[in-house]
């Protein structure tokens, strides 16, 4: 017998969203919580599933989008995990404040719901105009402290990035005793910030198939500069398997909807799900430890070495964000290389009325800052893409 599929359509975390979602939950549906702005999505509308049961989108494995289906269990067993984790470091769960910035659609915005209520502790929703001005956001914050020991946020690395280019951005981060921050995708330059104004990171690591993170780095090891994305949570097992990628074990890997007549197991007859992630497990003080690498989807061979488009990105986005360099995006991509077998080049698109002095000036800035890379890592080519007339470029290609 299908089950009907309830939609609650988000814009980010408001309250009435919430309180929809625990509606449903008291009443055992199966909730899919959308994105109110994806209009064009197929949605289905019963599933051979009973709940009570959530379902979110995931960019999948293979980075093709998926729909993953999570009974309750999954998510108290997140919640309690990761709750187990806190009160080893000293954490009084009930003294803990935990502040909302991520949108309910994404498995990281709807976990404070039900950390909350298995910790048994206050949640604050931060809205996106409010995440923006810093200096309410600061104000706004030690109000709503009160006699709370341990505030704990997530964070994506945009919202990190930007918070930390303002002054009162950067001493509300301060105020946290742990912010949880997708450690795949923090540059060198960004822990190094952190660390030197003492805020107390904990990269972490994990997916809407997993209901949320399976590693965590504590914030005090951050702070001696530990490149990891922390130990393996209580729950789970991890192990690398022969290409290198990631495979985990747990109670609370999600089902994949394929249609409403079918779902599958992402996990194997063994229980082991194989992610698209590469990494490396590093026994460090007799506990095991997990260094995300990269992904394998858009992943490249040059010269032996294997390029991952995604750090490089997070790189430049990095540099131009602290050079202020007028750009309005680029794309990275790969072209064959004689001796290398593949190189990357960059198409750069500048602002709109940017002047060719500046462009100039600019280039040399980024293939300055390329120089200090590995040989793999270095750009081929750089192409200026002219944004009014499409088939216009100029392409740039720099001495080694």
């Amino acid at each position: 017998m299908k089950s009907k599929i309830h939609i609650i359509e988000v814009e980010n975390n408001e309250p009435q969203s919430i309180e929809k979602i625990i509606q449903r939950i008291k009443e055992n549906k199966i909730i899919y919580i959308k994105n109110k702005f994806y209009e064009n999505e197929e949605v289905l509308d019963q599933i051979h599933e009973n709940g009570p049961a959530i379902i979110l989108n995931s960019s999948g494995s293979s980075g093709k989008p998926r729909k993953c289906i999570h009974h309750l269990d999954n998510l108290k067993l997140s919640a309690a995990t990761s709750g187990k984790w806190l009160k080893e470091q000293g954490y009084e769960l009930q003294n803990c404040l935990i502040f909302n910035t991520l949108p309910l659609n994404h498995i990281s915005g709807l976990m404070p719901i039900f950390r909350s209520q298995n910790w048994g502790c206050d949640c604050i929703n931060i809205s996106p105009n409010l995440i923006r001005n810093t200096k309410e956001l600061l104000l706004f914050t030690i109000k709503s402290q009160k006699n709370k020991k341990h505030l704990i946020t997530s964070l994506v690395p945009t919202q990190l990035k930007r918070l930390l280019s303002e002054k009162d951005g950067i001493n509300w981060l301060k105020i946290f005793d742990l912010i949880w921050v997708g450690g795949a995708s923090i540059t060198r330059e960004t822990a190094k910030k952190c660390i030197k104004e003492q805020i107390k990171l904990a990269p972490c690591y994990g997916s809407t198939e997993t209901a949320a993170m399976v590693t965590s780095l504590k914030p005090k090891e951050f702070l001696m500069g530990f490149e990891n994305v922390g130990e393996i949570l209580p729950d789970t097992k991890i192990r690398i398997n022969e290409q290198g990628l990631i495979e985990i074990k747990s109670a609370r890997i999600g089902i994949e909807i394929i249609d409403s007549s079918k779902t599958e197991n992402f996990k194997n007859k063994n229980g082991w799900w194989r992610t698209g992630d590469l990494g490396e497990i590093n026994q460090i003080n007799n506990s095991l430890y997990l260094k995300f690498i990269g992904r394998i989807d858009n992943a490249f061979d040059s010269g032996g070495e294997i390029v991952f488009p995604e750090v490089i990105e997070s790189r430049l986005n990095d540099f131009i964000m602290k050079e202020n360099i007028p750009i309005n995006k680029f794309n990275i991509s790969k072209v064959t290389d004689k001796l290398w077998g593949n190189k990357i080049k960059i198409i750069v698109e500048f602002r709109e009325l940017t002047n060719p002095k500046n462009i100039e000036n600019s280039l040399n800035l980024l293939k300055n800052f390329s120089q200090s890379w590995p040989k793999h890592e270095k750009p081929e080519k750089w192409i200026i893409k002219n944004k009014n007339t499409s088939t216009e470029k100029r392409n740039y290609k720099f001495k080694k």
